[in-house]
């Protein structure tokens, strides 16, 4: 079941830490990215066992962002999911609109921490501080999982 609007108020101050009430919607959670560095993924993988080189760079009032180049951002928020709830985060169409591109990905039950957000900018482009970058769609698990989450991004790294 994907959770609505008066459910998600419930998970502010237990599941959502640092939340923003006006981001609560009618059925999900408009995710903010914050940090005191935003980065730049340089490229030079070779997964599994090599991760990309990033640039951290400060994240003052807003990010510069450089056409076809992704960056990571860290959330505002963090995430304390129990082992029978997940979420799914979505790009928001306003900045699909505005010609910005991410991948969906899922905030697994068990998570602990903030999340690390990748976007890509189509265009030469800025993101304020503290904007609401992606949808957080929660879905109750029809039981509480066996294996909960407890991988190498625990607690918000950030590659």
């Amino acid at each position: 079941m994907i959770l609505p609007h008066q459910l998600i108020k419930g998970l502010l101050g237990s599941v959502i830490l640092n939340y923003e009430q006006n981001s609560v919607r009618e059925n999900g959670y408009d995710l903010r990215v914050c940090g005191e560095y935003y980065y730049e993924v340089l490229g030079g993988a070779e997964l599994p066992s090599k991760k990309s080189e990033i640039k951290s760079i400060k994240f003052g009032e807003s990010a510069v962002l450089d056409p076809l180049k992704t960056y990571l951002f860290e959330s505002c928020e963090e995430f304390n999911m129990p082992s029978d709830l997940a979420a799914l985060l979505t790009l928001k169409s306003t900045m699909a609109r505005n010609g910005f591109i991410a991948p969906p990905t899922v905030i697994d039950a068990g998570y602990r921490g903030k999340i690390t957000v990748a976007v890509t900018s189509l265009y030469k482009s800025s993101i304020r501080k503290n904007s609401s970058t992606h949808h957080v769609v929660f879905m109750r698990l029809e039981e509480p999982t066996e294996k909960t989450y407890n991988g190498q991004y625990q607690y918000g790294k950030v590659i």
